[in-house]
C-alpha cells in the first residue's frame, strides 16, 4: 500500500466534513482550557492538541490508504484487534475498578477504542470477501456475529459496557442498509430482548445501580445519581446564552464530576447555554449527514459499508452521549466524540474521518 494523494483525490476531499470536525475540536479545546480547580486547565487543553496532532497524522495516513485494500487486511486487522484485547488483562492498567487501558512509557492506550475502526473494518470483509456485493444469508450472517462476540465479550469482561453496546446500533445500521431482511432483522432482534434477564445477571452492581437509577433518578442522589443530578444542573443553569467561562460554577469548582471526558456536553451547556449547545448539534448533525451521503454515493459495497459503519459510529456514540448526560439514558460511560478529553478517543475519531474521506475521495474509481 503506497501513500500518495493525487489531483483527482484532492478535488473530492470533504471538506463540511472536516470543517464539522475541526469545529467541534476547537470547542473541545476552549472548554478544556477554561476549566479551573482539578482536572482541568491550559496542561489539560495542550495534551489535547497533542493527541490532535497525532490524529491528523493518523486521518492524513488512513485517507492516503485505498479503503480496498485496508479492507483486505481484515483478517489481520482482527486477530491484532483481539490480541490487544486480551492483552489488557494481562498487562492492563486499572483505572477505578475497570481494566481498560494499556500503559506504555508515558502513553496510556485503549484497545476497545481502536477495536471499533476494526469491528467496522472486519464487518465489511465479512459481507463482501466472497464477492463484491454484500452478502446477508443466514450462513454468512451466522459467522459474521460468530466474528463479533469473541471481541464484545472480551470488552464487557474489562467491564467497558459502553463501548460494547455503542457496536449494536453499528451493526443494525449496516445490516439494515445492505438490504437484511426485516424478518431476520426482527428475529435477530426477539432474540436479543430474550436474553435481557440472563444480561442482568451477568451485570456487575455498579452496572445494576445505574439502570435503577436511570427509573428513579433521586434514589441515590449522593451515590450512583450524583453525576447526571450534576450535570442536569450545569446545563439548566446555562439558560439560553450561557454564564460565560467565569460564571460557569458547577463546572470550574468541579462540582460535575468527569467533567473533562464524559460529561464534557454539561461543562459547555453551562458556558454557552442554548444556543451554543445549538452550535454544537449542528456541527454534529453536519458531520453525520456528509457521512451518510458519502455512504449513499460510494460506487461499491464495500465503501458502503465502511462509509455507513463509521457515520453510525459516530451518531451512535453522540446519542447515547447526550443522552446520558441529559438523563434520557442510563450513564454507561461513552465519550463526546471530538470533544471529551482522551488520546484513544480522539485518536480513533480521526482516523474514522480518515476512512471516511478514503471512501469519498475514491468515488470515481
Amino acid at each position: 500500500m503506497i501513500l500518495r494523494f493525487d489531483r483527482r483525490l484532492l478535488r473530492n476531499v470533504d471538506w463540511p466534513l472536516l470543517g464539522a470536525a475541526f469545529v467541534l475540536v476547537t470547542l473541545s479545546v476552549v472548554c478544556l482550557s477554561n476549566l479551573g480547580a482539578g482536572r482541568g486547565g491550559p496542561a489539560l487543553a495542550w495534551r489535547q492538541l497533542v493527541w490532535v496532532g497525532v490524529g491528523l497524522v493518523a486521518l492524513l495516513v488512513l485517507a492516503a490508504l485505498d479503503y480496498r485494500n485496508i479492507v483486505r487486511a481484515a483478517p489481520g486487522l482482527y486477530l491484532l484487534g483481539v490480541g490487544l484485547l486480551v492483552t489488557v488483562f494481562v498487562l492492563g492498567r486499572t483505572v477505578s475498578g475497570a481494566r481498560r487501558w494499556i500503559h506504555v512509557g508515558p502513553i496510556t492506550f485503549q484497545p476497545s477504542e481502536l477495536f471499533k475502526i476494526i469491528f467496522i473494518i472486519t464487518l465489511a470483509w465479512a459481507l463482501t470477501w466472497r464477492r463484491s456485493t454484500p452478502q446477508t444469508t443466514r450462513g454468512t450472517l451466522g459467522w459474521m456475529l460468530a466474528l463479533v462476540a469473541v471481541p464484545f465479550v472480551l470488552v464487557v469482561r474489562q467491564p467497558d459496557l459502553g463501548t460494547a453496546l455503542v457496536l449494536v446500533p453499528v451493526l443494525g445500521a449496516i445490516l439494515v442498509g445492505m438490504g437484511l431482511r426485516l424478518r431476520i432483522l426482527g428475529a435477530l432482534a426477539a432474540g436479543a430482548v430474550a436474553v435481557m434477564p440472563l444480561a442482568w445477571l451477568a451485570l456487575k452492581p455498579y452496572q445494576r445501580d445505574r439502570l435503577l437509577v436511570y427509573l428513579d433518578p433521586f434514589r441515590d442522589p449522593l451515590g450512583t445519581a450524583y453525576n447526571v443530578i450534576q450535570a442536569k444542573i450545569a446545563i439548566g443553569s446555562g439558560q439560553l446564552l450561557g454564564k460565560g467561562i467565569s460564571g460557569a460554577t458547577q463546572s470550574r469548582l468541579a462540582f460535575l464530576p468527569e467533567r473533562h471526558t464524559d460529561f464534557i456536553f454539561a461543562v459547555f451547556a453551562e458556558m454557552w447555554g442554548f444556543i451554543g449547545c445549538l452550535v454544537l448539534v449542528l456541527a454534529y448533525g453536519l458531520l453525520v449527514l456528509r457521512g451518510f451521503e458519502i455512504a449513499l454515493s460510494a460506487r461499491e459495497a464495500r465503501g458502503r459499508i465502511v462509509a455507513l459503519g463509521v457515520t453510525a459510529l459516530f451518531a451512535a456514540q453522540t446519542l447515547v452521549n447526550l443522552g446520558m448526560v441529559t438523563g434520557l439514558l442510563p450513564v454507561v460511560g461513552i465519550p463526546l466524540p471530538l470533544m471529551s478529553y482522551g488520546g484513544s478517543s480522539m485518536v480513533v475519531s480521526f482516523m474514522a474521518l480518515g476512512l471516511l474521506l478514503s471512501v469519498r475521495m475514491r468515488q470515481f474509481q
